[in-house]
C-alpha cells in the first residue's frame, strides 16, 4: 500500500495493453517495475494513472461528468429536450436570480463564478479577509468609549480593565491616563471641524438653547446648545459651548453667546430659548442688536426670545405645591429614613412582606428643586402606604427621628397627596412632551400649554377647598407668562399651522 500512494504522484505513460479498466470506470496501469520483477510488494499491486484532460471533473461508469466545483451548489443544469445527444453547450440556471446562461464544459466554470459575483450572491462564496491589528484604531475606539459612556480618564489605568484588554487582545497596549486625554481632545477637534463644515453649508436656520448655573465650588458655567434640521430633514442637537463665566448678569451672558457664535461663524439664528430670569431679558436684547447687525435675524429679531416651557411649568407647579409643603415634607422624611441605611431598608422590606406588597420597585428620593422628581417620589411612596403605616405601629427610631423634624405622615397627609397626584401627573407628562431633545416639539408647544390652562381652570371649581386654592395660585402664575397672546412667540403659531393636523380655525380658537 505504501508503494500505491508513492507512485500515485507520478505520471507514467503506459502502453495500450497495460491499460486496465476497473468496475468503477477508473483507468489503471501495471507498474513497469512490477512487470520487470523489481521492488515487488504484491503481485496484484497496481498504480493509478492520472488522467490528462482539459478539466478537473471525474467521469462515472456511465460516462457522465461528476460536478466537483462549489459553483454547482448555486446552479442547476437544464436538459435540452430537442437534442437527445449531449451538445457542446449546456444550459444552467442560477438558483438566485433565475437567469439561464450557456456553459461549455471545455471552458470550465469561470463564467459561472463571474455570474455569481455579478448577481449579488458573492457573499455566499466570498472568502473573508483576515483581520489586522491596528493600535491607533484601538486607541481611538477606546477614547470614543470614554466619551460616549462618560467614563473618567483614570478608567484606562484600572487593573481590571488592563487585565481584560490583555485577555481580549494581547497585542493592544492600553494607553495611560494622559495619553487617552489627548486622544479624546483630538476627537473633539475632529468633530468640531466636521460640525463647522456642516454649519457653513447649512441652508436652514439654527435655534439656540442656553442655561447658566453655579456649581458647588461657587463657579459659574454656561451651556449653549444648537438645534437644527439638515438638508436631509434630520433633526440634530449639538452642544457647541460649555464654558465658565465670571457672572450671571445679562450683558455677560449675551457677550459669551456672541463670542461662541463668532467662533462657529453662526449668523442665521431663528430663536434663543432661555428661562425666565430677568438677566436673560437683558441678554436677549443685546443679542437682538448684534444678530440684526449681522443680517441674520428674522423680522429684525422681534421673535428671537423664546421662553422655556419646562421652566414655566416648574414655576407653576411649585406655586401649587406650597399648599402641600407640610404633607410632602413629612412623606419625604419617611422616604429618607427608609433609604438612609441598609438595616432600615431591610426592616421596611419586612413590613412590605407582612402587608403582602409584591412590587419590585422601591421608594426613591427626590430633588427638592425639581418638582418632577418630587412627583415620582410621591407616586412610589403611595404604593407603599400600608408598609409605612406598619413601620409606624412598630415605633422605634422611625417615629423618634421623624418627630424631630416635620412629624410622621398621617392619613390626612396621604389623602391630600393622593387627591393631588393625578393633577400633578398631567404636568409631568406635559413637561416630557415639550422638553424632548431628540425630536421636534414646536408644533406641540401651544396645544400642551393651553391644555394645561384648561385643566387648571377646571380644578378651580373642585369640591376640595385646598385643591381650589392650589389651582387658583397655579392659574395666576400661568397667566403671568401665557395669559395674553402678546406674551407668546408668534412663531409657535406658525409651527402649529405647519402641522397638517391643525388648521387656521384651531389657531384662531386658541
Amino acid at each position: 500500500m505504501f508503494l500505491y500512494f508513492l507512485y500515485e504522484d507520478y505520471d507514467m505513460e503506459p502502453s495500450e495493453e497495460d491499460n486496465i479498466i476497473n468496475s468503477d470506470g477508473d483507468s489503471y496501469e501495471e507498474d513497469s517495475e512490477v512487470k520487470s520483477g523489481k521492488n515487488i510488494v504484491d503481485g496484484d499491486t497496481m498504480t493509478k494513472k492520472k488522467r490528462k484532460s482539459s478539466n478537473s471533473s471525474i467521469s462515472n461508469a456511465k460516462g457522465e461528468r461528476k460536478k466537483m466545483s462549489y459553483v454547482w451548489d448555486h446552479f442547476k443544469e437544464i436538459s435540452d429536450s430537442n437534442n437527445e445527444a449531449k451538445s457542446e453547450k449546456d444550459v444552467v440556471e442560477c438558483n438566485y436570480c433565475g437567469k439561464c446562461i450557456a456553459y461549455k464544459p471545455s471552458y470550465g466554470t469561470s463564467g459561472m463564478k463571474n455570474h455569481i459575483a455579478r448577481c449579488g450572491t458573492s457573499k455566499i462564496v466570498q472568502v473573508p479577509t483576515c483581520w489586522q491589528f491596528d493600535q491607533d484604531n484601538c486607541r481611538k475606539a477606546l477614547a470614543r468609549m470614554l466619551i460616549v459612556d462618560e467614563l473618567s480618564f483614570v478608567f484606562v489605568e484600572h487593573e481590571g480593565f488592563r487585565y481584560f484588554c490583555k485577555q481580549l487582545c494581547p497585542k493592544f497596549v492600553p494607553p495611560s491616563c494622559k495619553t487617552v486625554t489627548r486622544d479624546c481632545y483630538s476627537i473633539f477637534i475632529e468633530e468640531r471641524s466636521k460640525l463647522k463644515d456642516i454649519f457653513s453649508k447649512l441652508s436652514s436656520r439654527v435655534c439656540l438653547t442656553t442655561d447658566t448655573w453655579t456649581s458647588g465650588q461657587n463657579l459659574g458655567y454656561m451651556c449653549l446648545t444648537a438645534h437644527f434640521i439638515d438638508d436631509q430633514w434630520r433633526f440634530h442637537k449639538k452642544i457647541i459651548n460649555f464654558c465658565p463665566i465670571p457672572g450671571h448678569s445679562g450683558e455677560i451672558i449675551g457677550k459669551s453667546i456672541e463670542k461662541c457664535l463668532n467662533e462657529w461663524n453662526l449668523r442665521k439664528i431663528l430663536t434663543v430659548m432661555v428661562d425666565n430670569a430677568s438677566s436673560n431679558d437683558v441678554a436677549i436684547q443685546y443679542l437682538r442688536r448684534r444678530i440684526t447687525h449681522w443680517g441674520g435675524s428674522v423680522l429684525d429679531g422681534q421673535f428671537l426670545h423664546m421662553r422655556c416651557a419646562a421652566h414655566i411649568l416648574n414655576l407653576v407647579v411649585k406655586d401649587g405645591l406650597k399648599e402641600l409643603d407640610l404633607s410632602i415634607a413629612r412623606i419625604r422624611g419617611a422616604v429618607r429614613f427608609v433609604r438612609s441605611s441598609p438595616n432600615r431598608l431591610q426592616t421596611f422590606k419586612a413590613c412590605m412582606e407582612e402587608e403582602n406588597i409584591t412590587s419590585k420597585s422601591y421608594v426613591c428620593l427626590d430633588i427638592e428643586t425639581r418638582w418632577n422628581s418630587t412627583y415620582l417620589m410621591l407616586e412610589t411612596a403611595l404604593k407603599f402606604k400600608k408598609a409605612f403605616d406598619n413601620l409606624y405601629t412598630k415605633g422605634g427610631a422611625y417615629c423618634k427621628e421623624l418627630r424631630r423634624h416635620f412629624g410622621v405622615p398621617d392619613d390626612d397627609d396621604w389623602r391630600r397627596v393622593e387627591a393631588f397626584l393625578p393633577f400633578l401627573q398631567i404636568f409631568y407628562e406635559t413637561t416630557l412632551k415639550v422638553s424632548g431633545g431628540l425630536h421636534v416639539t414646536s408644533n406641540s408647544y401651544v396645544p400642551q400649554i393651553f391644555g394645561v390652562r384648561d385643566l387648571i381652570s377646571s380644578y378651580c371649581g373642585h369640591e376640595s377647598e385646598s385643591i381650589r386654592k392650589m389651582a387658583h395660585q397655579m392659574k395666576v402664575k400661568h397667566d403671568k407668562y401665557w395669559g395674553h397672546v402678546d406674551n407668546l412667540n408668534i412663531l409657535l403659531f406658525v409651527a402649529l399651522l405647519l402641522d397638517p393636523r391643525h388648521k387656521w380655525g384651531f389657531v384662531k380658537w386658541i
